[in-house]
């Protein structure tokens, strides 16, 4: 939901793809901390670029000559979490990127050094101590019918700040939908209780 503007607007001149991450949105959610391990979220993205990056969604070998497929190519775009993500997979599988570009996602050997020498991003970041803490974050962010949540999306430090691009109810409620839903604030949280 969050990149339909791109994906309509690159989707006129390229085959554009946006994932909603394991555990958030609509997809699959898997109970338990181990799920949401680097090497898991790394792997569906890795499949997802695979079968999308080869003919017909097959691997393996082209039917047209038989011989073996290279690996498939993307442009690989992250953002926040799917960021991370991007920095990860290009490092591990950089046969697969063709370029990559990243937005608000610092590479995490960069994101420790800076934090070390800068304690007012280990402020800003502190959350993430928080989301190590069992249930209790869960509970924090849906109180008052998810209060927090929306001062985050909505307020005028985290928000969007040009008025003609913020958040409508409507799109605020979209964001909402998923995490309201049982047991779909603890996935996402697993993504920062797995950082450690």
């Amino acid at each position: 939901f969050c990149w339909r503007h791109l994906l309509q607007e690159f989707g006129t001149t390229y085959r554009v793809v946006a994932l909603d991450l394991r555990g958030c949105g609509a997809s699959e959610k898997p109970p338990g901390k181990d799920s949401y391990r680097l090497e898991g979220l790394l792997g569906d993205i890795r499949e997802v670029i695979e079968i999308l990056g080869t003919p017909n969604g097959q691997g393996g070998t082209t039917a047209a000559t038989g011989a073996t497929a290279t690996s498939p190519k993307c442009v690989l775009v992250g953002h926040d979490w799917g960021g991370l993500l991007a920095w990860e997979l290009a490092t591990s599988h950089p046969d697969m990127v063709e370029k990559l570009v990243i937005m608000d996602a610092p590479h995490r050997a960069v994101m420790a050094g800076f934090s070390a020498f800068h304690p007012s991003q280990l402020l800003r970041s502190s959350y993430v101590f928080l989301f190590q803490l069992p249930w209790l974050p869960e509970l924090l962010l849906s109180l008052a019918d998810f209060e927090l949540v929306k001062t985050f999306l909505t307020g005028p430090w985290t928000g969007i700040q040009n008025p003609a691009q913020r958040l409508t109810e409507q799109e605020v409620d979209a964001y909402l939908y998923s995490l309201s839903q049982p047991r779909g604030l603890t996935p996402p949280i697993h993504y920062h209780r797995n950082l450690f």
